[in-house]
């Protein structure tokens, strides 16, 4: 079985935005999908595990179940 980690916890303080920078939207989608996406395509890929900034868990697994991330098997808080 393969897994795919990402690292999400990232506050994206060099952005000067309200969002973090994964969650911000570039061309109606959140930067973070399109990576979610890329390893939901992959054929090698089983499974996606997300290191996410702490109080956006649940954002990121409305995200998933919008745009089809069926790989998406566990999102867990990142640390410091």
């Amino acid at each position: 079985m393969n897994i795919a980690i990402l690292t999400a916890g990232g506050i994206g303080s060099r952005t000067h935005q309200d969002l973090p920078k994964q969650f911000i939207t570039v061309d109606n989608k959140p930067i973070i999908v399109y990576t979610l996406e890329a390893f939901q395509q992959h054929p090698n890929i089983d499974e996606i595990y997300v290191a996410c900034l702490e109080g956006w868990n649940n954002v990121l697994d409305a995200y998933a179940k919008q745009f089809n991330i069926s790989k998406l098997k566990r999102i867990v808080t990142g640390g410091k």
